[in-house]
């Protein structure tokens, strides 16, 4: 038993690390805390005390525990090692986007699970599932794994500490915790603490993924410039760690950034240094998105016709199954004054796979070259209801610039004042409500 006490995980029990790796295993079998605490001969009252940190778990109880339910448990330390090594290649398929050593972490994690789960390395089964589970539909229990996550922090290193809650706060981020409410604020607040756990000795570009995550959760709910400043800091840790795939793309979120505040000109000057460099990408998503932000800058900034012949020069690059941007240029086509050709791209581009925004954004172009007031103002408040609940700012703004163009059009100049004042409120992030319209 006393050997078991030199492992590096267990030496210090201070903070009564055998209850929270009981806990674990508990959870990855399945065991329910009545069940555990029935054979241990304590309450559940007392277990959960235990699992929680109050109470220590004694040696020969734990012994007790993993000898009756886990017969084979493994108490070296060189699975440990094993784990950590994968770790770290998974921790560089994060920072390169290498989704084949990603594969091959993950094909390693299912294959090994049984013999993970029979050792100390179950510990970092808290990190690879959680990190995981962005892949796939989540169910309860899923959820309750992400939560109870930050129970085992205490185990790690630094570095792995701040990998875990990364991915918690990033499952946050993009809505994968279905039940959790204000999700921005929760993985903001998740992705700060990672920032305080990590010291980056491990990991140094860990810092510059948690911040270019924290600027984009920023972005969606708080503030565009503070979004664009927090995300300048992720840019010069990838450029000193020579990652220029994950700088090209900070300079992507910083022209969406850009656009948010009305600084195309200074927006597009970035997207254009990246479409120069289209050679040295690694990833034709960084290229992509490039594309996609320079139609959306030249849109917001009024040149459209600039935008019709970049979409005409581009076309052949569109993905019918996801045109993303491309979608705008019947709006483009609206304004350079072609409304049958507008009517007629509408058509063509309906046989694409839009986004439920696009669909309502057509009926709005209709809605304007008709000059139907009512059918305008219908279609207003449903765009404008879809572009909040996706917190799609770009598309909204594009809105607004669509309506002030039909306001002057048919000379409502009371509505065109609240427009201007919308679009200044939104440049600031702050949200226009339903009702104000």
């Amino acid at each position: 038993m006393a050997k078991m006490f030199e492992n590096k995980i267990v030496a210090n029990n201070k903070f009564n690390k055998l209850g929270l790796i009981e806990k674990r295993l508990r959870m990855c079998s399945n065991l329910t805390i009545e069940q555990a605490a029935s054979y241990l001969n304590i309450s559940k009252g007392y277990l959960s005390e235990i699992e929680n940190g109050k109470r220590i778990l004694k040696e020969e109880t734990f012994f007790k525990f993993i000898h009756h339910f886990y017969p084979d448990f493994d108490l070296s330390w060189s699975i440990v090692e094993e784990t950590e090594n994968q770790l770290d290649q998974l921790f560089y398929a994060l920072a390169y986007w290498n989704s084949k050593q990603e594969d091959d972490v993950e094909k390693w994690m299912v294959e090994n699970r049984g013999y993970l789960l029979n050792s100390f390395a179950c510990i970092y089964l808290a990190v690879l599932e959680t990190y995981f589970s962005y892949r796939r539909s989540l169910n309860r229990d899923d959820v309750d794994t992400i939560n109870s996550s930050e129970d085992f922090v205490q185990y790690l290193s630094p570095d792995i500490r701040a990998l875990l809650l990364f991915n918690k706060g990033y499952m946050y981020m993009k809505s994968r915790i279905p039940t959790a409410p204000e999700k921005s604020a929760q993985a903001i607040r998740i992705f700060e603490t990672a920032l305080k756990e990590m010291d980056g000795k491990r990991w140094p570009q860990l810092e510059g993924i948690i911040k270019a995550n924290l600027a984009t959760a920023v972005a969606k709910d708080i503030s565009f410039q503070q979004a664009f400043k927090i995300a300048e800091q992720a840019k010069s840790i990838f450029i000193e760690e020579g990652n220029f795939l994950r700088m090209a793309a900070i300079y992507n979120n910083q022209a969406v950034y850009l656009n948010n505040i009305g600084q195309y000109e200074r927006a597009i000057e970035i997207i254009d240094k990246l479409l120069l460099n289209k050679s040295v990408f690694k990833d034709e998503k960084v290229y992509r998105l490039a594309v996609m932000n320079k139609i959306l800058s030249l849109i917001e900034w009024g040149h459209f016709n600039e935008a019709l012949q970049f979409i005409h020069d581009h076309k052949s690059e569109m993905d019918p199954k996801c045109p993303d941007n491309f979608t705008l240029e019947p709006y483009c086509l609206l304004r350079a004054g072609k409304e049958k050709a507008c009517l007629a791209a509408i058509k063509l581009y309906q046989n694409s796979s839009l986004g439920e925004e696009d669909e309502v954004f057509y009926a709005l172009i209709k809605a304007i070259i008709s000059q139907n007031f009512n059918r305008v103002e219908k279609a207003k408040v449903k765009m404008f209801s879809v572009c909040n609940r996706m917190k799609n700012w770009g598309m909204m703004l594009v809105m607004l610039q669509a309506l002030a163009y039909f306001y002057k059009q048919t000379h409502q100049s009371d509505r065109l004042i609240e427009i201007y004042e919308w679009q200044a409120m939104l440049h600031n992030h702050q949200m226009p409500s339903i009702c104000e319209m």
